[in-house]
């Protein structure tokens, strides 16, 4: 006994040390996404933290185009030897179903590594608009002939696909309107121009916060850390939803099975240390350490949820 325990010590000794000797100088991470934003921003604190962690230099890449795809593929084409890392959300789970011409597989091509962090979606309205919730945000499109209208930053987003799951679910008659960004989108629904909207908590949060506008529900099943008296979609008769934008870390899948697990236990000891916690809650994210297991599960649980509906309604982002 006492010897295959230090049989065992040693095996996970030598494993430990050769995937910490990563075969690189610095770790490049990849952002598939502009400089500047929330996911940018959060991948910057988590550098930060892998490089103090793992002794090399973490550098963040911004690799933005083709609704992240360039960024990913740059990453599925890497050197599988951890040092060319990818910072994507589980939605590319569903873009074998809304790309026709995807050039990699999220399950086969790329190794998950960790959990990094959600930006939920709130459903939000003008002060003006006659609804308290969502049970009244229904009950309000059904009373009026045409339905009413609903802004989102983009076609085919997670926000679209969660407000249109509700629509089916309830019948409501809720009519898309769909902008190139949140900044006109935000714009036109103070101004009530349209009646609802589904954003992100952090690029909303501040408007909420100075009345205007109101936040009818988190479209998660959890409250969020974020915004903890607004109340979620699963509490309002709407569970199972998936609104945010829930973001990993991604190795190339050939990537050997000792250095993803090193990555993983460097990678969630810092999102779960709690100074990282309030850093993250300051750009509108919540930290979400997870396994690689757990992400798989998660990617699994955005297909299932989104696949049907992107089939529903015929949505393509080619």
């Amino acid at each position: 006994m006492r010897l295959a325990t230090i049989v065992l010590a040693v095996c996970l000794g030598t494993g430990s040390a050769l995937a910490a000797d990563l075969n690189c100088s610095q770790v490049k991470l990849v952002v598939p996404y502009p400089a500047a934003g929330a996911t940018d921003v959060a991948t910057r604190i988590v550098a930060e933290r892998l490089e103090a962690a793992i002794k090399k230099t973490v550098f963040v890449e911004n690799r933005a185009g083709a609704t992240g795809n360039i960024g990913t593929s740059v990453v599925v084409g890497a050197e599988p030897n951890g040092c060319t890392l990818l910072v994507n959300a589980t939605v590319i789970a569903t873009f074998p179903t809304s790309f026709s011409k995807l050039k990699y597989d999220p399950f086969k091509d790329l190794a998950p590594v960790g959990g990094v962090g959600i930006t939920p979606s709130l459903i939000l309205v003008a002060p003006s608009i006659p609804a308290s919730d969502v049970k009244s945000l229904v009950a309000l499109s059904k009373q009026r002939e045409k339905g009413i209208t609903y802004a989102v930053a983009g076609y085919g987003l997670q926000q679209h696909l969660a407000t249109e799951e509700i629509a089916q679910r309830s019948g409501a008659k809720f009519v898309i309107v769909p902008y190139k960004g949140g900044g006109a989108a935000m714009t036109d629904l103070i101004a009530a121009r349209v009646e609802f909207g589904t954003f992100l908590a952090g690029t909303s949060k501040g408007l909420v916060q100075e009345g205007k506008l109101k936040a009818l529900a988190v479209v998660q099943d959890k409250r969020s850390d974020l915004m903890p008296n607004v109340p979620t979609t699963a509490e309002q008769g709407f569970p199972g939803l998936i609104g945010g934008v829930h973001f990993m870390l991604f190795a190339p899948a050939a990537t050997p099975k000792a250095t993803i697990a090193y990555l993983s236990g460097e990678l969630r000891k810092a999102i779960g240390d709690p100074a990282l916690k309030q850093r993250f809650l300051n750009v509108g994210f919540e930290p979400t350490p997870m396994s690689p297991e757990e992400v798989t599960a998660a990617m699994r649980q955005t297909t299932d949820a989104y696949a049907p509906i992107i089939k529903r309604l015929n949505i393509t982002l080619d």
